[in-house]
């Protein structure tokens, strides 16, 4: 496909670069930094959790992070570059992680052999059907308890964004359901709640034939609502348990280039204090879902 095809060419050339953005080398928000921060609060919060896959690691923090936590820690990544980034990294932060390359479909996994199985910037370089074969595979390759968790771009900030992805969702006539759904979250008091007002919005939507290209250049970055995929992963069996909002836009997207000091504090603040916070989500360019295992897949 040609979207993979421009995935795997910019991601084979960037390490250098990926590993600066994954330190935070200068400086501000970091929506890696995110992602990750909600990634180890779910590990925190699996009883006994031993041992941990990142797909889709990059220069292999994340992984790294989770070895130091006592945790078997295995990274896959189709780049060549990133496994041997962060094969460096590991060797200088001396933990024992493990890092292979590779498609992640064309490697084989024993059923039931992780706790925590995680994905970031991962879904959105593959095709809508590839993500259901993902979480497929993730609910197969899951102990009983524990969890997938996936970060996404968000669809619902689309509506609040007021750019080019609000007019392309206004061609397709998607933007009266995406509304509905970032109002039922916000009228949401307890996450509990918040996934009960979900079901009333789980559906498949039809994806945007094109994306504006925002920092990385691949044409297609593939975007889902919270409800889309709480509806995808409890096809497999997978149960959504919690909603991390990333990246917390508090101002205008114009307004957000000419001011990107006060964006970063405002975005890292939300992050601090709202880490759990599902009502910022429809306010967040990113977000991740944390899913268990709970029951057969169809």
């Amino acid at each position: 496909m040609k979207q993979q095809e421009q995935a795997n060419r910019y991601f084979s050339s960037a390490a250098a670069d990926w590993q600066k953005k994954s330190i935070n080398a200068s400086g501000g928000y970091s929506v890696i930094g995110g992602r990750n921060r909600a990634v180890m609060d779910v590990m925190a919060r699996i009883e006994n959790a031993k041992s941990f896959l990142d797909v889709g690691c990059g220069t292999g923090q994340l992984v790294i992070e989770a070895a130091r936590g006592g945790l078997k820690s295995d990274g896959n990544d189709f780049a060549p570059e990133m496994i041997v980034q962060s094969e460096a990294n590991a060797k200088a932060a001396g933990v024992p992680a493990h890092f292979f390359g590779g498609s992640f479909f064309d490697l084989e996994f024993e059923d039931q052999s992780y706790d925590v199985i995680s994905a970031q910037g991962f879904i959105e370089y593959i095709s809508p059907q590839e993500t259901d074969e993902f979480f497929a595979r993730c609910f197969r390759m899951l102990r009983p308890g524990g969890a997938v968790v996936v970060g996404s771009r968000n669809r619902l900030f689309n509506v609040f964004s007021l750019n080019d992805f609000t007019r392309l969702e206004a061609e397709i006539g998607t933007l009266g359901t995406l509304i509905a759904e970032a109002t039922a979250l916000n009228q949401s008091s307890t996450t509990e709640a918040a996934f009960l007002a979900l079901r009333r919005y789980e559906r498949i939507d039809p994806q945007l034939g094109h994306h504006p290209i925002t920092g990385i250049p691949v044409t297609t970055r593939y975007q889902f609502s919270p409800a889309d995929l709480v509806y995808r992963l409890r096809r497999c069996g997978l149960t959504a348990r919690t909603l991390y909002p990333v990246h917390f836009h508090g101002l205008p997207t114009a307004f957000t280039v000419e001011h990107g000091d006060l964006h970063s504090e405002m975005a890292s603040l939300a992050g601090e204090i709202g880490l759990r916070d599902h009502r910022l989500v429809p306010f967040s360019s990113s977000f991740v879902i944390e899913a268990r295992r709970e029951a057969a897949c169809p």
